[in-house]
């Protein structure tokens, strides 16, 4: 493996834990321990300070998007009952989506849908094509993944930053009161046997959801 895919890697191994320690996510055991590692130096200056650059994501959003995708592929292998199921949980999240929305909803600078709430589900860590390690900056990401191996999450991303290694937040936004429509015409059309016109209105939402790239040191805008 070469310098740039040991970044890679450090980076695809951290997108759990390091982005969405603000907001809520499905949280494997690995996590849970990371996540306390973190707590433990969140009074540190440091923590505080880059506590408002991460993106908030919302895990009733992110279910949402998993049972949007489950139905379709229900759909298609001829699964009424898995895509009804499927849909019936939609419903759920949605709504508890839309309850929380306020929590994470930020505004988009790509066209965005009038009068609805972009709220993120996905984030991922991205690094920028124009890379070229060096001793110095592989030094960085050496000292990064000390921190990442504590958990200091934040702390691994500022080392990064100090030493020139460009990364961004790469981030899923999807349009909640769109997607509670849509997912309630696909219930009703599933109801009616109309499987083929409950994939499209499911389709409508994959097809709405915003992915935009944000600076690790921006706060995201908080939707007005």
């Amino acid at each position: 493996m070469n310098d740039k895919s040991l970044l890679a890697a450090i980076i695809a191994a951290t997108v759990s834990t390091s982005l969405l320690a603000t907001g809520t996510t499905t949280v494997s055991a690995a996590d849970t321990q990371t996540q306390e590692a973190s707590a433990k130096t969140a009074e540190q200056p440091a923590s505080k300070s880059a506590e408002k650059d991460l993106v908030k994501v919302s895990k009733d959003a992110l279910m949402v998007m998993r049972s949007v995708q489950g139905a379709r592929f229900a759909i298609f292998e001829g699964q009424p009952d898995e895509a009804r199921k499927n849909v019936d949980a939609a419903v759920t999240e949605v709504a508890s989506t839309i309850r929380d929305a306020n929590q994470f909803a930020v505004d988009t600078k790509a066209p965005a849908r009038k009068d609805d709430t972009y709220v993120p589900y996905d984030a991922a860590l991205t690094m920028a094509d124009t890379f070229v390690p060096t001793d110095e900056n592989m030094k960085h990401v050496a000292k990064a993944n000390e921190h990442l191996h504590k958990g200091e999450k934040k702390e691994a991303l500022e080392t990064l930053k100090l030493g020139k290694v460009d990364v961004a937040i790469t981030a899923g936004l999807m349009p909640v009161k769109f997607a509670q429509q849509h997912i309630s015409d696909a219930a009703r059309l599933l109801g009616e046997g109309k499987y083929y016109e409950a994939n499209l209105a499911l389709k409508a939402i994959d097809d709405a959801v915003v992915i935009e790239t944000i600076a690790v040191d921006a706060t995201p805008k908080p939707k007005q």
